[in-house]
Parts: structure tokens; sequence; C-alpha cells
């Protein structure tokens, strides 16, 4: 797998979510915001969110789309045909990859430490809070291997992130039925002991 190296401004266009977005008056739209997505790809809900004036075509979300948080940026989402006409909020980048690049194969280089981390080494930041700007998130370099070996780990990256929310269930399960075994074997099932 031979692989070259691109600055994501030549793969992808990155710009920031949409402003002046409020509680009451104007055009409604559907926002996605940090909170709105888990880190296994899971959508929470989008808010509805009014502005004075329409957003662009441009501004409004695409299938393929990537959203990354502005701050501390540790996972991705992508945006699919359900969420497509949405908005995404101020705090949030947009990555809309080029036909040169798949979508999956980026949102899986962009949850890397060593490529997502470039943004910190490039800004010298070291605070507590990192924020990454639009500027310095199009200047991080990432590896472009062929179409067909980025459809692979785009793949392998989604069924990752399945294989991750399906453990959780497991563990939450495994939970609960331990904590109604302790209560069944220390209560009696709720039911009193009246045998002395």
């Amino acid at each position: 797998m031979c692989s070259s190296e691109k600055q994501l401004g030549a793969l992808a266009e990155v710009f920031t979510g949409v402003t002046g977005l409020g509680d009451k008056d104007g055009y409604a739209f559907k926002v996605l915001q940090p909170n709105s997505f888990s880190d296994t790809g899971d959508l929470h809900g989008m808010e509805t969110q009014y502005r004075r004036d329409d957003v662009s075509q441009h501004l409004r979300l695409r299938a393929g789309d990537i959203l990354v948080k502005r701050l501390n940026p540790s996972f991705v989402f992508v945006i699919s045909d359900n969420e497509a006409g949405a908005v995404a909020s101020q705090n949030l980048l947009i990555v809309r990859p080029t036909a040169e690049i798949d979508p999956l194969y980026l949102a899986c280089l962009l949850e890397q430490k060593d490529v997502i981390g470039q943004v910190e080494h490039v800004s010298g930041t070291s605070a507590a809070i990192k924020a990454i700007s639009q500027k310095k998130l199009a200047e991080i370099t990432v590896p472009l291997v062929p179409m067909t070996d980025q459809k692979k780990l785009g793949a392998i990256w989604q069924l990752s992130r399945k294989r991750k929310a399906l453990l959780r269930e497991y563990i939450d399960e495994n939970d609960r039925l331990v904590s109604m075994m302790i209560s069944k074997i220390t209560t009696g099932g709720g039911e009193k002991n009246d045998t002395l």
C-alpha cells in the first residue's frame, strides 16, 4: 500500500458552521451541535433553531460532510442522507471531501491522534482546552492511499464504531443483570422475609 501525503485543504473544503442561530423568529433550521453525536456515530437528535436570514445551500450539510468539534476534538461525525440539509452550529468545523478522498477514510484519519494532533503541534498550544481553527485544520497533512484501500479502511473504521456501540450495550446489559441478581438475592426480590 503506497501512499503520498497532502494537506487537508487540498483534499477537502474546510469551513465553519452557521452563526446567528437563536431560539425564535426567522427561518427554522435543524441544527447539529457538538453534543448532538457520540464517538460511535450515534445521533442524539437535532434541535430546531432560528436565524433571521436564510442559509445558503453551500452551508447546508451534505451526505459525506464530516463534522469536527472546534474544542477538544477527539471524534468526528459523518453526515448521512438523514441529516443532509441541516446546518452545523458555529462551534463545529465542516470538512467537505473532494472526489479524491473517501469520506469514511478521511473521518477515520481525523480521529487518529497523529493526524489531529498536528493541529496542536502547528499551533504550539498545550492548554487544557484545545481549540482548533479552520486554517490550522486545513494545514494538517493526511496520507493518501489508493481509493480501493481508502474504501476498505473506511469500512473497517465504520465497523469498529458499531462494535464499540455493541460492546457498550453488552456492558450496560451485564451491569443491569448483575444489579437485578444482587437485588433479588439480598432483598428476596423485594419480598419481606418473615421466617424468624
